[in-house]
């Protein structure tokens, strides 16, 4: 059974560059697009749930300092690998919500491709809230399966009921949106960047 998150994504990572990282390549793309403008020279970058890195190392060179965290050790073991050699990258195996995160620390939060496995969605934002400063910016990217169906959903659905994977959230893109604001922050854009299932950026600043 692999319905322990960490576990899971220990599992995940031996081939997550070649799965996630190639299916969703463009998808990718265009998330780094979205939030490059929302980012400064002199930023501290939290990335939450960096994974094996595909995004982290693609935002390095647009903030001043880039702290990677990822519940899976075999994942931050991975992309702190790639980040060897970029002087303002660290990459550890932390939760979000270790108290070596201090409030206030960040200017922006990104959160790639994970809010639809959070149990406690609104405490986790709660959390993402408290760390950054305040105007700090929130950027999230995140498939929301009950949005229409897809083979993808439906495999996850199935997958999460029998204890092949952990607990996997089905929003709409406007249930997740609502969700975002009603939790300290003003969404400042979005935007569909997969077509199904659809894959919400949002870029939102916290009040």
């Amino acid at each position: 059974m692999l319905n322990q998150p960490k576990d899971f994504w220990d599992m995940r990572s031996e081939n997550y560059d070649q799965t996630s990282g190639g299916a969703y390549a463009q998808a990718y793309d265009r998330t780094i697009d979205r939030t490059i403008p929302y980012l400064k020279p002199t930023d501290r970058l939290l990335e939450f749930a960096c994974g094996t890195g595909l995004t982290t190392l693609r935002l390095a060179p647009h903030a001043a300092c880039v702290r990677g965290i990822d519940i899976s050790p075999k994942m931050a073991a991975i992309a702190r690998e790639k980040a060897t050699g970029l002087p303002n990258v660290e990459i550890t195996n932390t939760d979000l919500f270790d108290p070596c995160l201090e409030p206030g620390s960040f200017d922006a939060v990104a959160a790639y491709n994970v809010l639809l496995y959070l149990p406690d969605l609104p405490a986790a934002l709660a959390r993402i809230r408290e760390l950054l400063r305040p105007g700090g910016m929130f950027l999230s990217a995140t498939d929301c399966l009950g949005a229409r169906p897809s083979v993808m959903g439906l495999k996850k659905l199935v997958k999460s009921r029998t204890g092949k994977m952990p607990y996997v959230a089905f929003f709409t893109q406007r249930g997740l949106e609502r969700k975002i604001a009603q939790n300290g922050f003003i969404v400042l854009e979005r935007e569909n960047l997969f077509p199904n299932p659809p894959n919400l950026f949002v870029a939102a600043r916290r009040t």
